[in-house]
């Protein structure tokens, strides 16, 4: 008999969802080109979070401008692969010029096809909605408790380290709020190389400066959060390189850095 199961489900959220749609009707000879370039980039959110090894109880349902996918609380092998895979999938979305936003959490879920319910979407949905706050995907406090039991946390240089069957993987930080988040500003340099990275990058300084100018300060302030979080890349990826080497010999990111252009406090200034 089907029932609930104890599974971890990610719920995201691509922002500015409403805004892409209204494009797509904006001009008659765009319509088909901005359609198809959604439907572009839906099929590509559907396929990277697809990525499974062949033995999983991983499921993914697409509805609208959200995507959820759920796993069984005892398929380890599916934690780090769920953070890799949102890793791509952000970076992705940031070669797109989208920012997104999400939740990961734990609890009852019923999880089959594309029939999706329990108190574990809620949970997810609302922390996404309520805690999240900035383009960011964080981990509800009821994921944390149930990694204790397979990973080891440790703090060093102010970053979260989680270790898994003796592999360490930097796929989180600590914000500000003390809330573990999915850190895509440096963790987007994995799968962005050469010129496409200096385009994203180019793109989102870009973005960050024209989201400051917004009024509305609920607007403002995610693009604060965003230009902090820019700002600090070079001094990020040099730590990166000497605690892990994860960018070593990466000549492009060397070249990121020296060619670095902070945001200024004002909006205006370039």
């Amino acid at each position: 008999m089907d029932n609930y199961e104890d599974r971890i489900v990610l719920f995201l959220d691509i922002l500015g969802f409403k805004r892409i749609v209204n494009d797509t009707m904006q001009k008659e000879k765009e319509v088909f080109e901005k359609t198809r370039y959604l439907i572009e980039t839906i099929n590509e959110m559907i396929k990277i979070a697809e990525l499974a090894p062949r033995e999983t109880s991983r499921n993914v349902t697409q509805f609208s401008d959200s995507i959820v996918i759920s796993f069984k609380q005892n398929d380890i092998k599916e934690i780090p692969k769920l953070f890799y895979n949102l890793q791509r999938l952000i970076s992705y979305l940031l070669s797109r010029d989208i920012l997104c936003r999400g939740a990961v959490s734990y609890g009852k879920l019923y999880h089959k096809d594309n029939l999706i319910f329990g108190p574990a979407l809620v949970d997810a949905y609302e922390t996404e909605s309520q805690a999240a706050l900035y383009p960011r995907v964080i981990l509800d406090k009821s994921v944390v408790d149930v990694m204790k039991d397979h990973y080891v946390f440790k703090r060093e240089h102010f970053i979260r380290r989680i270790r898994f069957d003796a592999e360490v993987e930097s796929y989180l930080k600590t914000d500000t709020d003390d809330k573990f988040y999915i850190d895509y500003f440096t963790g987007s340099m994995i799968f962005l190389k050469n010129e496409e990275l200096f385009r994203v990058y180019k793109n989102l300084r870009k973005l960050i400066i024209n989201g400051l100018r917004y009024k509305n300060p609920n607007i403002n302030i995610k693009y604060g959060w965003m230009k902090n979080k820019y700002n600090k890349l070079p001094d990020e990826l040099k730590r990166i390189n000497e605690v892990e080497e994860l960018f070593m010999d990466r000549k492009d990111i060397e070249q990121f850095i020296k060619d670095f252009n902070p945001i200024k406090t004002t909006a205006n200034s370039k």
